[in-house]
């Protein structure tokens, strides 16, 4: 059957993938934070951008555990900084959110499979690498969300969601400390290493 409304209505703000990772001490505090976005269509173009917080309660953090972007397009780093990131609390209310410093990507590299048992993404710029992994596959759940379920508050969400119960952010060969902890998407309980696929945020039509 067709749909009722074929075509959604507002405009599109960006789509593309939006995999992270969550990992927390003992006494439940974010000890690491990674959230990359694969963008194939934004108004300031396609990109790749990783925000991680190697050290969420520093504004800098040292070598071997960075706050830092690693980007192959500043002005969607820009953009979703802006339009996105900021409105995530996790991410804009930690310290260094405000001077996080910005290096360029210089390759980046895609592994696994995530209807098998492994998947990664890999980023590499000038002096870093970083690797996410995600184990443990749940199974996928197509999400259709409005402003009010998700964290912007401001846009429709349309995504693949695949969760995944074990995950590690690597950076230069050293796994962060952390384990996962859980969230919850659309009224149900989930864990904090995520894969997104298929992500589209659409900004809603003024009310008439």
């Amino acid at each position: 059957m067709p749909l009722n409304e074929p075509i959604t209505p507002g405009t599109v703000d960006w789509t593309g993938e939006n995999p992270g990772i969550l990992l927390k001490d003992d006494a439940g505090n974010f000890s690491a934070m990674a959230l990359f976005f694969r963008v194939a269509w934004s108004p300031v173009g396609q990109g790749q951008v990783l925000l991680l917080y190697g050290s969420p309660d520093q504004v800098a953090g040292p070598s071997e555990a960075p706050n830092v972007i690693l980007s192959d397009n500043p002005d969607l780093t820009a953009f979703l900084k802006t339009n996105f990131i900021s409105k995530l609390a996790a991410f804009a209310g930690a310290p260094g959110f405000a001077t996080l410093p910005e290096i360029g990507a210089q390759a980046v590299r895609t592994s696994g499979d995530p209807m098998s048992h492994r998947y990664t993404e890999t980023i590499a710029g000038p002096g870093l690498t970083v690797e996410l992994v995600w184990e443990g596959f749940e199974k996928p759940r197509a999400l259709e969300l409005s402003p009010h379920e998700v964290a912007s508050g401001e846009q429709n969400m349309f995504s693949l969601l695949v969760p995944a119960r074990s995950a590690q952010i690597i950076v230069n060969g050293r796994a962060l400390p952390g384990t996962l902890g859980t969230r919850v998407q659309a009224g149900y309980e989930t864990t904090t290493a995520f894969l997104y696929f298929s992500e589209t945020w659409i900004i809603p039509p003024e009310p008439a």
